[in-house]
């Protein structure tokens, strides 16, 4: 067939090469990608605006028109980092167990984005602290949320590239947020009375308030308890969707019982869990550096003492860093699913992050081989995506585990970042920490321990399920050697069968 043709029957869904039942798949996936994944893709921008809008403020005005001058800036991520990790754990148990996510979810991004309107009315770092925790709190229904609904939809071959897109549209909403906040200082700023970075936390208030709507059918719910308000989810493709999940052994969420969390905490695979998690937590500790970047730009200063970047440039340069994570994202997580394996691209990504949080922690180094560090940094920022990726692998014997994996690892992580920051990060040190790339570097090396380890536990147990699988092929063949065998003895004498067979008696009315 030529390749004209195989992409036609790819885009109209008509290859005649296909069997029904991959044409069955297909039109699921591209209604998926269509409906869901539209949603996952705006909410992760949205939710990438509000998070981290305050570290653009902070560079356009923000510092000096509240009077920011002492470690205000790590205290803003603290109470924001409070308020998530407190919602995550219950987010995650009311989506296994009592809220269906297509409710859960878009009435989060609702309120949080009512929450981030009235940043532009504060006034003192108290209220900022206030408001950051409870936009937090809200937020922590998302990314989690998102990731576990992704594992109950899409196969290992398919779900890397759209973990890929969600996560990317994160380093868009980290672009969309440099421009945004420098168009709105160039073309806002003291209108009305209000200061550009005022209007920025206006203006990223409308939009998740806008299209929060969408969520309540654009989520389809599991394929076990699907969302009744999808109209584009139809029943055959519920059923094509169960089928997929029960092909490849992964297990849908049943709801929390103690039988989970005994084998949570009691199986044999139970060192598994926390062995992901610490390698999860360090290497996620590592790339806490990149945030910083702008910080470092904003210290910069010409010979003759005056800023070497304006506040406009300061919110565009950190947009290139973002650029190439989208660009590592997209390749790295396409390749995962080509091949249909994560780990040698953690392995990559687990060495550039050593290298260049090493070559920072020098520092003594000229600032073009900072700006190439930093830069560079921005490489393994898919770290996080891909060992998600790799839990559908590590945890597909049961979807609970795989949501308090997902759902521990994100609090731990803002467990220690509403803390560590303050003494590893510290606002009043930038641009040269004294502990923070040295630190960076420590977890880089330290996940890397780990991840040899959990590459033995893949190797094993693949090793494991495929003796099983041979071991019960045989005791099959066995089985139906013996029932061969009976057959054979429960036969007709020799010289019987040409008796003649009585005719059936039929009775008549």
């Amino acid at each position: 067939m030529s390749l004209l043709r195989r992409i036609r029957g790819w885009i109209f869904l008509n290859d005649p090469t296909w069997s029904e039942e991959k044409r069955r798949e297909q039109v699921l996936v591209r209604r998926l990608d269509v409906f869901f994944m539209i949603y996952a893709a705006f909410s992760s921008i949205v939710k990438w605006l509000d998070q981290n809008n305050v570290q653009n403020a902070y560079v356009s005005g923000m510092q000096e028109d509240l009077h920011l001058y002492g470690n205000e800036l790590n205290y803003f991520t603290t109470y924001f980092n409070i308020g998530y990790t407190i919602m995550i754990p219950f987010s995650v148990y009311l989506m296994n167990d009592w809220i269906r996510p297509n409710i859960w979810l878009p009435t989060a991004e609702l309120l949080w984005g009512i929450a981030t309107a009235t940043f532009a009315a504060v006034h003192t770092a108290k209220q900022v602290y206030g408001i950051r925790f409870v936009v937090g709190f809200f937020e922590g229904t998302a990314w989690p949320g998102i990731m576990v609904l992704l594992l109950s939809w899409y196969t290992p071959s398919e779900a890397g590239k759209r973990i890929a897109i969600y996560e990317a549209s994160t380093y868009i909403g980290s672009m969309w947020a440099g421009f945004l906040q420098a168009a709105l200082y160039r073309n806002l700023n003291g209108a009305h009375g209000l200061s550009g970075w005022r209007w920025m936390f206006v203006v990223n208030a409308i939009i998740p308030i806008a299209f929060a709507g969408y969520g309540y059918i654009g989520i389809p719910g599991y394929p076990n308890r699907p969302n009744r308000w999808a109209f584009w989810l139809r029943d055959v493709d519920v059923e094509t969707a169960q089928l997929r999940m029960k092909r490849i052994k992964r297990s849908l969420p049943k709801g929390w019982s103690w039988k989970a969390v005994k084998s949570l905490v009691t199986g044999p695979h139970n060192w598994v869990s926390p062995l992901a998690w610490a390698f999860g937590l360090l290497g996620g500790q590592g790339t806490v550096g990149t945030r910083y970047f702008n910080l470092w730009l904003k210290s910069l200063k010409n010979a003759d003492g005056s800023k070497r970047y304006s506040v406009e440039k300061l919110n565009l340069i950190p947009v290139a860093s973002a650029g190439i994570s989208v660009v590592s994202l997209l390749t790295l997580m396409s390749l995962s699913d080509r091949f249909q394996v994560q780990w040698p691209f953690i392995l990559f990504c687990l060495l550039i992050g050593l290298t260049f949080s090493s070559v920072l922690a020098v520092w003594e180094i000229p600032d073009s081989v900072r700006f190439a560090s930093y830069f560079i940094m921005s490489i393994p920022t898919v770290f996080a995506d891909l060992q998600i990726a790799w839990y559908g692998t590590l945890l597909a014997h049961s979807a609970e585990e795989r949501s308090f994996m997902v759902a521990f690892g994100v609090v731990s992580m803002y467990c220690l970042n509403a803390g560590v920051p303050l003494s590893v990060w510290p606002a009043t040190e930038a641009p040269h920490w004294r502990i923070g790339w040295k630190y960076s570097a420590s977890c880089w090396a330290g996940a890397i321990v780990l991840f040899f380890c959990l590459v033995w536990y893949e190797r094993n147990s693949k090793l494991l399920r495929a003796r099983n699988a041979i071991a019960q092929d045989d005791e099959a063949s066995a089985n139906d050697q013996i029932e061969s065998d009976d057959r054979f003895d429960s036969k007709t004498p020799v010289g019987e069968e040409d008796q003649p067979v009585p005719a059936p008696v039929v009775l008549r009315e």
